[in-house]
């Protein structure tokens, strides 16, 4: 490996890619480990093309034609049917041999409500409270429920209501947002330990 890790992540858009680059630094800044190069790879069209795509994806790398990082890391939202079984069909589309360390992150049921697992951190940053959960699904559902609440914040969106990571991630207590919301912290506890191994590989080498 090299010395700086570098983590292949597909995913299903760039709100997705904006929420997992920063909490990478995030928990790399915690360990006091070289942050991670995290080079996004993201389908569009929701659960069902980004399966497709993933298989695709794959495909590319067996034939040689793209270039691959140390580990993989996919990240595509649990809808309506719970992180655990999401986390099976993901595993059950993955050639585990093309990488090998695979991670997956299933966020339950859809990326937003990671951004809410600390409300505290939440009301701290924007000055209100996390608003209740959406009584419907579906991935615009949620991502007007977080513009919704920034907008009653004050918060002017002009884009992706997930670019608030940036600053959000950095204040969030992550211990009690890993136990607010069980499919963040499955994902977290295993960053942590691919950037801990990755620490202890590096310290191990032959200078």
């Amino acid at each position: 490996m090299a010395e700086r890790l570098v983590l292949d992540l597909f995913c299903e858009d760039s709100g997705h890619e904006v929420f997992i680059t920063n909490l990478v630094r995030v928990i790399a800044r915690s360990l006091a480990v070289t942050e991670p190069l995290v080079k996004p790879i993201s389908a569009r069209g929701g659960h069902g093309k980004a399966i497709s795509e993933l298989k695709a994806w794959q495909r590319g790398l067996r034939s040689g034609s793209l270039v691959r990082g140390d580990a993989l890391l996919v990240v595509i939202d649990a809808n309506s049917k719970g992180w655990r079984a999401m986390d099976r069909d993901v595993r059950a589309a993955i050639d585990s041999s093309l990488y090998p360390q695979v991670l997956i992150g299933c966020p339950d049921p859809h990326v937003e409500v990671w951004c809410a697992a600390d409300p505290a951190a939440f009301q701290s940053q924007f000055s209100v409270a996390v608003p209740p959960a959406p009584s419907r699904g579906g991935r615009l559902v949620y991502k007007q429920w977080l513009r919704t609440a920034l907008e009653q914040a004050g918060v002017v969106v002009l884009g992706d209501p997930m670019d608030i990571c940036l600053d959000l991630l950095p204040a969030m207590d992550m211990v009690k947002a890993c136990q607010n919301n069980p499919s963040l912290g499955h994902l977290v506890g295993d960053i942590r330990a691919l950037l801990t191994r990755h620490r202890q590989t590096q310290d191990q080498a032959p200078i």
